[in-house]
């Protein structure tokens, strides 16, 4: 696997891209989304998602009104026809579970430029229709070097026979002077960062869950 770091690429062909993950979200999924009216317009943002299914990105590439560049594990570039989709939808590879220097140093230099950076800070997906668990601390991290707000997003999926329901939905911004970053703990204050966001996420998935009851 190859990616080049170096370089921040604005692939010509995003724009194109997600119209038709529109249409495919909706004729794959009952597909829905609400919230789109709490994403900034501009500015640097994190935008912070619960991890379900392979498609995920897709469904937020679909429905954010926002360009988003995306965290994706390193596995997946193994693939030389998805490694090509993905960078055309702007992500890029980090190795999980390791302290990946060059992966953040283009997170955060995408964030710098004022754009907005897509993470599953559970670094991994929780199927089987559960809660969204314990983020890791790369959010807090990149939220703390950065002074980026977070956008908390759910992605809630109920399996049916037929047609599965998907339902993407954007929380209200949570803005970095609240994350709680006053520098005298750098570590506990990223860990509690990471939690108040994935407490956040947690809030609009029980939502989702009791709706569809």
């Amino acid at each position: 696997m190859y990616f080049d770091y170096s370089k921040i690429k604005d692939h010509k062909l995003y724009p194109f891209v997600a119209p038709p993950l529109w249409v495919l979200s909706r004729i794959v999924y009952e597909s829905r989304c609400y919230g789109r009216e709490n994403v900034p317009k501009e500015g640097k943002l994190i935008i912070a998602c619960n991890h379900v299914a392979f498609s995920d990105p897709a469904l937020i590439v679909a429905n954010c009104p926002r360009k988003v560049y995306y965290m994706a594990k390193s596995e997946l570039f193994r693939n030389p026809f998805i490694a090509v989709v993905l960078r055309n939808m702007n992500a890029f590879p980090v190795k999980r579970a390791t302290s990946d220097r060059k992966a953040l140093r283009y997170a955060k230099e995408v964030l710098d430029r004022g754009w907005a950076l897509g993470i599953f800070p559970e670094g991994r997906r929780i199927r089987g229709g559960l809660p969204p668990t314990q983020g890791r601390t790369g959010i807090g991290y990149l939220a703390r070097v950065t002074g980026a707000d977070v956008l908390p997003c759910c992605i809630y999926k109920e399996q049916r026979s037929i047609r599965s329901k998907a339902i993407v939905r954007f929380g209200s911004v949570i803005r970095n002077s609240e994350l709680g970053f006053a520098g005298e703990d750098k570590s506990a204050e990223m860990k509690k960062a990471s939690e108040l966001i994935m407490n956040r996420i947690k809030e609009l998935w029980e939502e989702e869950h009791c709706r569809s009851k």
